[in-house]
């Protein structure tokens, strides 16, 4: 066996996992109403029919003050219990175990506006800054009856345990952790008092439940604040507990609800498996209880020696499992190179925290019945199918449509596929789309698909090539900005970005960039400018930047913008740049102002669409289809799933 430890069985509590993968708990936002759907159980079906082991949940509310959102499954309803068992049976039927998250999201309460946040202090959370309702000992007491009810209750229906959420800066880390728990009663002061919460919990659980039922505890072991649970206070928290007995599993994680909370989901700015050994240190204070690793480990090879080198017993797998469910499946029947890679872009979590279904940038079969291991269903007629245009939504129609069985020809104007998240993938820190452009661009050639690239497609050409159905997805351009006088001597970013990258030099003088833009793409070309020039200042016409950016990625992008000493101006707009000087009108007030030195000016803008072809195209009959950006400019997302859809309609 290639990964032997990986794929060895391993015994957590009384129960025996096939392999040592598990799906950590993520929110989906598939429920409804406080209850699961099936849309939530083809879900996690899909991961447990690709081979995982372990599939922990989506953190489920143990009491109504902790209801955070309606898409999220009410363990503590008894009338929920028919479809938890149906869940439970779904899951445990593939030989995978259920572990139900439970928990309480304490003063972390952001969404739901008429609730009463409740925490073991009065001191405001670091994310929204509620003040919330101190609890006093009998709504203590109300809500560890409430987790032990909701773990009978999991335990009826079929669950094989259950993971208490003291992570994240949800409430049992209000009680653990000294940044947030200043109470001076036998729930606060000392270590022993703040754990005292968490420790009724698990001894509560386990009389009810008895040994035959998981509990997994997950916890932080940084916070990333001053005065918190760093690694010291972990170690201590840990030997407490391992003294205590109980806990089957521990399960670490990073940050809080701070500027720390980029931590928990680690993007692809970050190095691959960033908490490994932070990690790897708190095992060596378990003993013999297994411990769950986790964060931006990408490969069963670093899944492998992330547990032969110590850093874990078990592999938590979250945004991997996203992208693909069959993951573990693949791996072990010799097909990585057929994995659809995660990117690490974190646009799942961003749909997610806007009250959306959780979606893939690059997996568009996600939270469907069929989706474990999924393959384009032949075509009853082969046809001929021209592609226009080999950037995302290109690839992606011309790999779904040939795998179907149509002959496929793919025209690109550059020598490179990709279109512009090729590009992207050249900024600092953006390397990971490299592997989505990859992975499409070998399953076009597996399928089949001729590729034509490195100049423009005349209608001549299409013509000869005899299409029944042409695909354009030649993408649209920036405008030059509106307020901007039409001499002004300015380039939009991304020629100036393609020019940086062949021109490894610095360059005098201040850039200036104009952002109407807002996504990660423009952040990361200005922190290539940055390096280039003297000076960069970033103008924009709304309150703030990065408004397309999930907003756990955007701690990092500003983290990244200050390290570099960038300037930000909100609402405001360029008029004219005249002899290195600029001037910019503030669009609330009607101020003008002028910045001295300016050798650069750079720009990112609302995209149009303008293609001669297209037009052209039409009016010579031929039955076309326009996907991504020259259908509607939009971002990767969009241009992906169009094009997956595309090619399943041809």
């Amino acid at each position: 066996m290639k990964y032997p430890t990986l794929f060895s069985p391993i015994t957590v509590g009384v129960q025996k996992l096939r392999n040592r993968i598990v799906h950590t708990a993520t929110v989906t936002a598939y429920g409804a109403n406080g209850k699961p759907t099936q849309r939530l159980i083809d879900y996690h079906h899909a991961r447990a029919a690709g081979g995982t082991a372990m599939i922990v949940t989506e953190l489920m509310p143990v009491h109504h003050t902790s209801i955070a959102n309606p898409f999220l499954v009410n363990v503590f309803d008894e009338k929920n219990f028919e479809l938890l068992k149906r869940w439970a049976d779904t899951i445990e039927g593939e030989d995978c175990r259920l572990v139900g998250q439970i928990g309480h999201v304490g003063r972390q309460q952001l969404w739901n506006s008429l609730a009463t946040p409740v925490s073991a202090t009065s001191k405001p959370d670091p994310l929204s800054w509620t003040v919330a309702h101190e609890l006093d000992h009998n709504e203590i007491n109300e809500l560890i009856n409430s987790f032990v009810e909701s773990s009978e209750r999991l335990q009826r229906a079929g669950f094989s345990g259950i993971e208490l959420h003291g992570a994240h800066g949800y409430l049992l880390t209000q009680f653990m952790s000294p940044f947030s728990n200043d109470r001076n009663d036998d729930y606060g002061g000392s270590r022993e008092g703040r754990l005292k919460f968490v420790s009724q919990l698990i001894n509560r659980i386990r009389k009810e439940c008895g040994k035959e039922f998981l509990i997994g505890l997950k916890m932080p072991c940084d916070e990333g604040v001053t005065g918190g649970i760093d690694p010291n206070e972990a170690e201590k928290i840990i030997d407490y507990l391992v003294a205590l007995g109980g806990v089957d599993y521990f399960a670490f994680s990073q940050g809080n609800s701070s500027a720390s909370l980029e931590t928990h989901l680690p993007d692809m700015h970050f190095p691959l498996g960033p908490f490994l050994k932070l990690h790897g240190r708190m095992r060596k204070r378990v003993g013999s209880i297994p411990v769950m690793t986790m964060g931006r480990i990408k490969t069963a090879e670093a899944a492998e020696k992330a547990l032969t080198e110590g850093y874990g017993d078990l592999i938590g797998l979250s945004r991997v499992l996203l992208s693909d469910a069959a993951w573990v499946k693949k791996t072990l029947q010799g097909r990585e190179n057929e994995i659809r890679p995660c990117i690490s872009c974190n646009y799942c979590w961003g749909e997610v925290h806007v009250g959306r279904g959780i979606a893939c940038v690059h997996n568009p079969e996600l939270g469907t019945s069929g989706e474990s291991d999924w393959r384009p269903e032949r075509a009853i007629q082969k046809k001929r199918v021209a592609v226009v245009g080999a950037g995302v939504a290109g690839l992606e129609a011309a790999w779904i449509s040939a795998a179907r069985g149509h002959d496929v020809i793919l025209f690109g104007a550059s020598s490179k596929v990709g279109g512009k998240a090729f590009l992207e993938a050249c900024l600092p820190g953006r390397g990971d789309i490299a592997r989505a452009i990859n992975f499409q661009k070998i399953r076009a050639e597996e399928a089949g698909v001729q590729f034509e690239l490195g100049k423009r497609v005349s209608l001549r050409e299409i013509n000869e090539f005899g299409p029944q159905k042409v695909v354009f997805a030649t993408g649209a351009q920036p405008v030059w900005p509106e307020t901007l006088a039409k001499d002004s001597p300015a380039c939009e970013l991304r020629s100036l970005s393609k020019e940086l990258l062949h021109q490894d030099q610095e360059r005098k003088g201040t850039a200036i960039l104009f952002d109407q833009d807002h996504t990660a793409a423009v952040y990361a070309a200005s922190e290539l400018l940055a390096q280039r020039y003297q000076r960069l200042i970033i103008v924009t016409p709304k309150t703030t930047i990065g408004s397309k950016v999930n907003y756990i990625s955007l701690i990092g992008v500003m983290r990244r913008l200050s390290i570099l000493r960038i300037d930000i101006i909100a609402t405001t707009v360029p008029l004219a740049l005249n002899n290195e000087t600029l001037l910019l009108r503030n669009i609330l007030n009607g101020d003008e102002t002028e910045i001295e030195g300016v050798t650069c000016l750079t720009y990112a803008t609302p995209r149009k669409v303008d293609d001669e072809l297209m037009v052209s195209v039409r009016g010579a009959g031929f039955p076309a289809q326009f996907v991504g950006d020259c259908n509607a400019p939009r971002g990767m997302a969009a241009a992906i799933h169009e094009g997956h859809q595309a090619g399943i309609t041809v």
